[in-house]
């Protein structure tokens, strides 16, 4: 199989089909470096993308190929699909805005070989 073409398809589908979204990293360091028992304070966002995602309800759908089972979707509200980039992995970030913020509680990689196809998200407000 040829692994430059399905990700051209995935990425190809999705900016089709999907919507334009904010993927955020956020930052674990500490606020105050010399009391770091104290926290990282209020999240602030250490790295930010802005692929296209599309939107698919948690309920009612067989995701089994990506390797998420009935326990995982019912954590959730949606599952977003991202193409990859070759830039960002995505599997990193911890929140997805598109008009509502989401958090991310769970990633699935679609990775034959070292060729990383498409990330699915588990999301909920």
């Amino acid at each position: 199989m040829d692994y430059a073409r399905a990700v051209a398809l995935a990425q190809r589908l999705i900016d089709k089909n999907g919507r334009g979204i904010t993927v955020q990293q956020l930052s674990a360091t500490p606020a105050d470096a010399n009391k770091p028992w104290k926290g990282a304070g209020a999240p602030t966002v250490a790295a930010q993308a802005t692929p296209k995602g599309v939107f698919v309800p948690a309920s009612g759908n067989d995701l089994s190929s990506f390797g998420i089972d009935n326990e995982l979707l019912k954590r959730v509200e949606q599952v977003v699909l991202i193409a990859a980039d070759g830039t960002n992995a995505f599997d990193e970030f911890h929140r997805i805005s598109d008009g509502v913020l989401f958090k991310i509680e769970w990633v699935r990689v679609l990775k034959p070989g070292d060729t990383v196809i498409i990330y699915a998200m588990g999301v909920k407000r």
